[in-house]
C-alpha cells in the first residue's frame, strides 16, 4: 500500500515540476507517454493505471494554479 501510495506521489510531483518550468502540455505529455510506454511495455511499469493519471491531473492542476499565482504568466 505504501508503495503504491507513494508512485502517485512521485506521479503528482512530477507533474507538478514539469508544469512549473515547462508547462501543462508538456506535463500531459509527459504523463501520458509515461502510462502508454507502461501499457505498452509491461517491463516499464504496471501498465495503465487510471489512478496515475489522475495524480498526473491533480500535480498539473496544482502546478497552473501555482504558475499563474507566483508567476502571473
Amino acid at each position: 500500500m505504501l508503495l503504491k501510495l507513494n508512485d502517485k506521489l512521485l506521479h503528482f510531483l512530477a507533474c507538478l515540476a514539469i508544469t512549473l518550468t515547462a508547462g501543462e502540455l508538456c506535463a500531459v505529455t509527459a504523463g501520458v507517454t509515461k502510462e502508454a510506454a507502461g501499457w505498452m511495455y509491461k517491463k516499464v511499469g504496471s501498465g495503465w493505471a487510471w489512478l496515475d493519471i489522475l495524480a498526473d491531473a491533480a500535480g498539473i492542476a496544482v502546478g497552473s494554479v501555482l504558475r499563474r499565482l507566483v508567476f502571473d504568466y
